[in-house]
């Protein structure tokens, strides 16, 4: 069967044209969702079509344009897809957490509507480019055709940058979130930032708290849990005033335990891999940066003033924070291919407690409500509300059946929590406390959006919106019950220091909860 031939130039403008458009409706959603005129959509999108016709007319100089079309094909049909279906936008954050993501939580990102788009809008095409001849050119005029070309489009692209300066001002002024909605512009940007992160030459590990000293004041061991949430809304919290009965448990132990849940608490970010970093370190939100993953964090910090850290893992990896304390992986060895439930942790909590002689922390890290396979987080016989979301589809379910899953999720956690309390109250011989504090929230398909991962600046509340609950021993106790206060991830290493007792020259009075519940 003879093979196709088609012009280099007819070709150029077949698959810019096929970039620019066929993967554009995220782009478009926006647009029209933010009330931009048509003609200005118009000249966008005219640009954008320039801008890959000429990088691919570049290409062809060095004989790398079908390479080089089928990559950004084959990259652009899953960005698209993602976008539509959960409503996100794709920055460096959100590659890096792609990466970061263990395979069963990919596997659940999976869906038979993936692989269609993958196959039409990414597989397909690029058969067809590959089965497309270019008639042969001598070397000369195949470079004099190359640079021709991509003048050409830059000419025009440049003239339309020059003729809509002001619209595209506005536009990108307005909205930063523009050009991270452009497929596959936005994979390549983000691709070459993270590329560019992992090729600068690692920093020195910074050791912090050397200078670290713990004054104690109890002649019982004092221990502290910490179960570190995922994706949890803090308004789904029925302790938190959520209509539907998603906490039973800590509610019922809340009439005769002091157990404080603080309503306006923020999360540094909205992915894992920047929120449990950031929180366990001591930058803010607002000046973290990934060297926090390479410097010492509050749990270095504690060991060096003689607490004893451990970590239980029942998620994808706890993001460098406990690279250098005991930890201890729940896997599939111990749960099956499902992986864990989060209260299976328990037995290991019961062991550790029994075997207390120092004062300690704890961290349980959890599987929490990780989505969008909410429905796997809870096992059969503890599901309560029904019918549930049990397809990684979301947009295939309704609203009620996905809050359903996601809100079954949520008894897991308060399973965990309430009975981690009850655990830490028979230790009569410790001197115990307890936090819970979610890494970031979750979207449910409020105004379209799903999962969590967009930008502080563009991420809506629910995104960062989590909660925080603690239960005092007699050092909160004697704080006050101020649960109206603003706090965030900020605040966390500080409340641990205070907790217990330590000096050292990071620590930040201000941002310790358990002076600041009592200045309020």
């Amino acid at each position: 069967m003879k093979r196709l031939t088609l012009n280099f130039s007819i070709l150029l403008m077949v698959v810019a044209t096929w970039l620019t458009f066929a993967y554009s409706a995220p782009l478009l959603n926006a647009l029209e969702a933010y009330g931009v005129q048509s003609f200005t959509q118009f000249k966008l999108m005219v640009f954008t079509l320039c801008f890959y016709a000429f990088v691919l007319a570049l290409s062809r100089f060095i004989n790398a344009f079908k390479p080089l079309a089928i990559i950004l094909i084959i990259v652009a049909a899953p960005a698209s897809f993602y976008m539509l279906e959960y409503g996100i936008v794709i920055d460096s954050d959100m590659l890096i957490n792609t990466m970061e993501t263990d395979p069963a939580e990919a596997g659940d990102q999976l869906s038979t509507s993936f692989f269609i788009t993958l196959m039409a809008l990414g597989i397909i095409p690029s058969l067809l480019l590959m089965y497309i001849k270019i008639p042969k050119a001598r070397t000369l005029t195949q470079i004099k055709q190359s640079l021709v070309t991509a003048a050409c489009f830059c000419f025009l692209a440049v003239g339309i940058v020059y003729t809509s300066y002001d619209d595209f001002a506005s536009l990108f002024r307005n909205h930063r979130d523009v050009k991270y909605r452009i497929v596959p512009f936005n994979v390549i940007s983000a691709s070459v930032s993270v590329i560019r992160q992992k090729l600068e030459k690692p920093a020195q590990f910074t050791s912090l708290g050397q200078d670290a000293v713990q004054t104690k004041t109890s002649a019982k061991p004092k221990v502290m849990v910490v179960i570190l949430g995922e994706t949890a809304r803090a308004d789904h919290f029925s302790l938190n005033g959520y209509e539907r009965p998603t906490t039973p448990m800590l509610s019922q132990l809340a009439t005769s335990e002091p157990i404080l849940s603080y309503k306006a608490a923020m999360s540094c970010g909205t992915a894992t891999a920047v929120s449990v970093p950031c929180m366990f370190s001591f930058l803010t939100a607002d000046t973290y940066s990934n060297a926090a993953r390479n410097s010492s964090n509050v749990l270095d910090v504690l060991e060096n003033a003689g607490i004893k850290a451990t970590w239980i893992e029942n998620n994808s990896g706890c993001k460098d924070v406990c690279n250098r304390i005991h930890t201890i992986v729940m896997d599939e060895d111990r749960c099956g291919e499902t992986g864990c439930y989060d209260f299976e942790m328990l037995d290991d909590l019961s062991s550790w407690l029994r075997n207390i002689t120092q004062d300690s922390i704890i961290v349980l890290h959890q599987m929490g409500s990780h989505g969008p396979a909410y429905y796997k987080r809870s096992p059969e016989k503890l599901k309560h509300f029904l019918p549930e979301c049990k397809s990684e589809e979301l947009t295939n379910c309704t609203k009620e059946e996905i809050i359903n899953a996601y809100d079954n999720s949520l008894l897991i956690t308060d399973r965990l929590v309430s009975q981690a309390i009850r655990l830490l109250r028979s230790h009569k011989e410790l001197e115990s406390s307890m936090m819970y504090v979610s890494d970031h929230g979750e979207s449910l398909g409020d105004n379209g959006i799903y999962l969590h991962g967009l930008p502080n600046w563009l991420a809506p509340e629910e995104q960062r919106h989590i909660p925080w609950i603690v239960w005092p021993s007699e050092t909160f106790e004697m704080t006050g019950n101020n649960t109206d206060a603003n706090i965030n991830h900020d605040n966390f290493s500080h409340t641990v220091l205070g907790y217990f007792n330590v000096e050292t020259s990071l620590y930040n009075a201000s941002l310790d909860l358990t002076r600041l519940t009592r200045d309020m």
